[in-house]
């Protein structure tokens, strides 16, 4: 027997269009420290972000609201401190313009942050959302973005994440198999899983 997600047990139909007035693009925590030799070094971080980037030029192009999300350390980790280097965003998609920077200190784009409030007063539905790291920030946003009633996209090479120790000295769970394993575990509930020439694909209207 064929397996299904529970999105296809529900009959839930495959996402073919977006509205460009009630879609955002959010990018996670593109940020360099998961680029620096000796800190969180994504394999294949470079590999997505230029899908990153290329999901930033057409949502430009159709008049899409980009939201850049920053993590920044709330206590003294190392790890993406305020002002250092390794909190700054990746040159590829530094925010431009009139592109939204929201701050956060936790897993989930939603939590402590303005990120609703933005959502809520600009009558956005729908996230498509890229950036790292596949299974903690993406994935912690992804879920609380449903459970909060949104409909959402998460673009499947345009995110990345990077080995983990399992518990109790077992071993390494390779980056590729957790990536997979994340997008599979998104995909039977909590979202769209698409790679990018597919989003990019979509047909886009406006209410306009």
């Amino acid at each position: 027997m064929t397996a299904k997600t529970l999105r296809q047990w529900a009959g839930l139909a495959p996402v073919s269009q977006v509205d460009a007035d009630t879609t955002v693009l959010v990018l996670i925590d593109i940020q360099m420290d998961y680029f620096t030799p000796g800190k969180l070094l994504i394999p294949g971080g470079e590999a997505a972000v230029s899908q990153a980037a290329a999901l930033r030029e057409w949502a430009r192009a159709n008049d899409i609201a980009i939201i850049h999300i920053q993590q920044l350390s709330k206590n003294s980790s190392p790890l993406f401190a305020s002002g250092s280097v390794g909190a700054e965003f990746h040159p590829k998609v530094m925010p431009e313009g009139n592109e939204t920077i929201i701050q956060k200190g936790l897993p989930s784009s939603f939590r402590g942050t303005v990120l609703q409030e933005y959502l809520t007063e600009r009558g956005i539905d729908t996230l498509v959302i890229a950036g790292l790291m596949t299974h903690m920030c993406v994935d912690s946003t992804t879920r609380d973005a449903l459970h909060l009633g949104y409909k959402v996209i998460v673009v499947s090479d345009a995110c990345a994440t990077r080995d983990l120790p399992l518990a109790n000295g077992e071993g390494i769970l390779p980056h590729g198999e957790l990536h997979r394993a994340t997008l599979a575990a998104l995909a039977d509930r909590f979202a769209d899983v698409l790679p990018a020439t597919s989003v990019m694909g979509l047909a886009t209207r406006s209410k306009i």
